[in-house]
């Protein structure tokens, strides 16, 4: 049989207050209809859920009742609490995939943001290339990426998160290591080392065309393994380029020089799916703006 939720916090409250009158007060319902309605349970129960007299108190029956019932009350509340804390996006998962490089700096900033002032959401975090982030936000298997290169799709919303310019990374026995920043035609003849282009396509032509601007030419050299830590830039002729993000976060043994160049901005970008958008996903969103520019980074 079912039970209405009402009647249990009835029974729950004359049992604490010792009275019908008292729980009626607290429960502001008249008394007669509050004794009426919780003598209809008990026949309805068989079972005799107070003594009257000499003073109102719950019977063995009613113990078990009232024990149980606090139990229910409780999930009850949660249920609640939960069911409308979900709805305004202060409760459930967020899945975000990211480019390695957003992680340097970015990724950890946002994700503090979110469990300072929203701590009941979950971000679920995943890294990889952009072809492959691109593939899984088609798929449904994120709901966010934050990458520099993602194509274009009507499918997507992007918005710019940060902008950032250029920094060379070198080994610090590089004849540039110790200058504090240098034109991209100071590394001419030397070797540009930069992950495979299929992986990071927007970055890689990004990058190409800076160096073309210059006027000079280069060396180029693919690396097969992912990361700063992997590119071999000890030589003293080797140079990568990063955005700027990674100043104070690049592997030991090297060093970053700013590009002074006047470049276009490189661009990292929040994108979803147009239709797929939970209420954790905009708190998220939200959050990201109400960082950036609070860190003086730009929001389109």
């Amino acid at each position: 049989m079912a039970i209405d939720i009402r009647l249990m916090r009835y029974v729950v409250a004359v049992a604490e207050e010792g009275g019908f009158q008292r729980a009626a007060k607290r429960l502001l319902v008249a008394q007669p209809s509050l004794s009426r309605q919780i003598r209809d349970l008990e026949r309805e129960l068989g079972v005799t859920l107070f003594e009257r007299k000499p003073a109102v108190r719950p019977t063995d029956a009613g113990c078990v009742f009232v024990e149980s019932a606090r139990t229910v009350l409780a999930e009850t509340d949660r249920l609640i609490e939960r069911t409308m804390l979900a709805g305004r996006g202060e409760l459930g998962t967020v899945r975000v995939g990211y480019i390695h490089s957003a992680v340097l700096d970015t990724v950890p900033r946002v994700v503090a943001a979110m469990a300072e002032r929203h701590p009941g959401v979950t971000v679920d975090l995943r890294e990889n290339w952009t072809p492959d982030l691109d593939t899984a936000l088609l798929a449904g298997e994120y709901d966010l990426v934050l990458s520099r290169d993602m194509p274009p799709r009507p499918e997507y919303q992007r918005e710019t998160l940060r902008p950032e310019g250029l920094v060379a990374v070198v080994g610090e026995s590089h004849p540039l290591a110790g200058r504090e920043a240098v034109a991209l035609r100071e590394f001419a003849g030397q070797r540009f080392c930069h992950p495979q282009h299929n992986l990071a396509p927007g970055r890689h032509a990004y990058m190409i065309n800076a160096l073309r601007q210059s006027g000079e030419t280069f060396e180029y050299r693919e690396s097969p393994v992912h990361g700063l830590s992997h590119l071999d830039l000890a030589d003293g002729h080797s140079f990568a380029l990063v955005p700027d993000s990674a100043v104070g976060r690049v592997p030991v043994g090297t060093a970053t020089i700013v590009i002074t160049d006047d470049l276009p901005r490189l661009t990292l970008e929040m994108v979803w799916r147009r239709d797929a958008v939970s209420a954790a996903l905009g708190v998220l969103v939200s959050t990201a703006r109400e960082l950036a520019r609070r860190e003086g980074w730009f929001v389109s």
